[in-house]
């Protein structure tokens, strides 16, 4: 039993500071919203949700294959990331297509489309970026991923706060994240280098069709999970208005970053579930149970404390402005009890190819979702918004762990 954690608790060490640097972004989130007030603040939260929703068509499940097919054969690891980065550059032209169209539908304000069309630059360069920090994780080289991570959340914070304060408000923060991007690639770039030997983009057009193939479901998957996370604040937007928009999105990124620390474990597990899946035995079983418990473990006293003291957190982050936002927050914390089990469900179906599971439960949750919200944001507003994530995060929780039944039970071989 000693041998299935050998390494992990240096690896979590290691990879700890790439969550806890989300700190580092949540006050860039947390000075905008003071700076541009309510409104402006829910005009770039709602282009921050629909261009994260529209990133996931450039991932289109990349990344998931990517760390697993790299833990389990490092020596392909080159010939991967290349064909990854070539193949998405397809996906990035069909993306933006699809947000530029999406952003002049949704909404008429020359402002907020062009801090979607700005938000969606980052997204792509963001997208790149992720292919090779997943590819670190694969190689499980976490120390190297936090360097990246937190140079990242840093050049966000400065650009961002030097743009709020020069005045340069929705757009100019948007922009930050753009130039914050491209730096941080720069980087990701140079230490995957340093990992794999010079690497860019390869256009293997067999090779991609089976990578694609391979990657599909996950994509699928993660479009559905992330319409399931952004889609309350989109339908906000275009249902309730900005004010509105950017107190729930106040609310939201408390949440979301508290409910993002499993991430963590996630992020350290993934690879060494997927090399124990592969090579057969009770290991991976064992490890799966071990990594659901404590996730468990960790949800109630989360979910516990921050109903307690949402309110007060909301006030004191962002300011008197934004107090409607704490009952808001107090409904949201409820859905950490679901939020926590199902990062470690979804970390035990990737690392097992288990893609038809995800599929299930990331589509009736995100149907589910979208019917609740549609029901429930114009008769309640933000609170109607909160009350159908609890509920969708409980409902994909549940089919989750009965779909993974057999591979979290106890093994009787």
């Amino acid at each position: 039993m000693t041998g299935l954690f050998d390494g992990l608790l240096r690896n979590a060490m290691q990879a700890a500071a790439s969550p806890f640097s989300n700190l580092l972004l949540a006050a860039l989130l947390v000075v905008a919203a003071r700076l541009l007030g309510d409104e402006d603040y829910g005009k770039f939260s709602f282009a921050l949700s629909l261009t994260m929703i529209f990133e996931t068509a450039v991932n289109f499940g990349l990344n998931q294959v990517t760390t697993r097919e790299v833990a389990r054969d490092r020596s392909g690891a080159r010939l991967l990331v290349a064909n990854t980065l070539g193949l998405k550059l397809v996906l990035a032209a069909v993306a933006t297509v699809g947000l530029v169209l999406c952003a002049r539908l949704l909404r008429s304000e020359p402002d907020v489309r062009l801090a979607c069309y700005l938000l969606g630059a980052a997204a792509v360069l963001r997208s790149y970026l992720l292919t090779l920090r997943h590819t670190l994780h694969g190689l499980e080289r976490f120390g190297s991923d936090a360097v990246v991570t937190i140079v990242d959340r840093c050049l966000l914070l400065v650009l961002g706060i030097v743009c709020l304060l020069g005045g340069l408000g929705v757009l100019g923060l948007s922009a930050s994240f753009v130039a914050g991007r491209l730096l941080s690639l720069a980087l990701a770039w140079c230490l995957a280098i340093r990992h794999l030997g010079p690497v860019g983009p390869a256009f293997d057009f067999a090779f991609w069709r089976s990578l694609q193939a391979r990657a599909a479901p996950y994509g699928v998957f993660v479009i559905a999970l992330y319409l399931n996370n952004h889609l309350d604040t989109v339908m906000l937007g275009v249902l309730r208005g900005d004010a509105e928009t950017g107190l729930y999105g106040a609310a939201y990124r408390i949440y979301e970053g508290l409910a993002s620390l499993p991430g963590l474990m996630q992020m350290v597990l993934l690879p060494r579930l997927a090399a124990h899946h592969a090579a057969g035995g009770t290991s991976h079983r064992r490890l799966s149970r071990a990594a659901l418990g404590l996730g468990i473990l960790m949800a109630i006293p989360m979910a516990t404390g921050m109903a307690l003291v949402a309110p007060w957190a909301v006030a004191a982050l962002y300011g008197a402005a934004y107090t409607e936002a704490g009952a808001v927050l107090q409904m949201l914390t409820a859905g950490f009890v679901f939020v926590y089990p199902l990062y470690l469900l979804h970390t035990v179906a990737l690392s097992s190819a288990s893609a038809p599971s995800l599929l299930r439960a990331a589509l009736i949750g995100c149907v589910t979702n979208a019917g609740l919200n549609l029901v429930l944001i114009p008769l309640f507003g933000m609170h109607g918004a909160a009350a159908a994530t609890v509920a969708c995060e409980g409902l994909s929780a549940g089919i989750m762990a009965w779909e993974l039944r057999s591979q979290i039970g106890r093994a009787r071989d």
